[in-house]
């Protein structure tokens, strides 16, 4: 077996760091990664939340629709303008 040589105080020394600045960047990695992680879980939540909003709002819409029937509604006054239905013409079958 061949003798053991060392190494000089600033060998060591740049080894060390070089190894501490591995180590911080495997943590920078990791942190990143759950951050990511928790970005996408978020995002993922704020769809689902849109989707649900939007169900929301047809179901609201189709219930004043039916209820109320087509029209326009003023969102700040409350005040709900109804469409107004082209008159037909009456027919021999509808006069009396």
């Amino acid at each position: 077996m061949a003798d053991a040589i060392k190494f000089t105080e600033d060998e060591l020394k740049n080894l060390q760091e070089l190894q501490g600045t591995y180590q911080q960047i495997t943590l920078a990695l990791g942190q990143l990664s759950v951050s990511k992680y928790a970005m996408e879980e978020r995002e993922n939540s704020l769809k689902q939340a849109l989707l649900d909003t939007k169900t929301t709002e047809n179901e609201l819409a189709n219930s004043l629709t039916e209820k109320y029937g087509k029209g326009t509604l003023n969102i700040e006054t409350g005040e709900f303008t109804p469409e107004s239905t082209p008159e037909t013409p009456e027919t021999p079958e509808t006069a009396s």
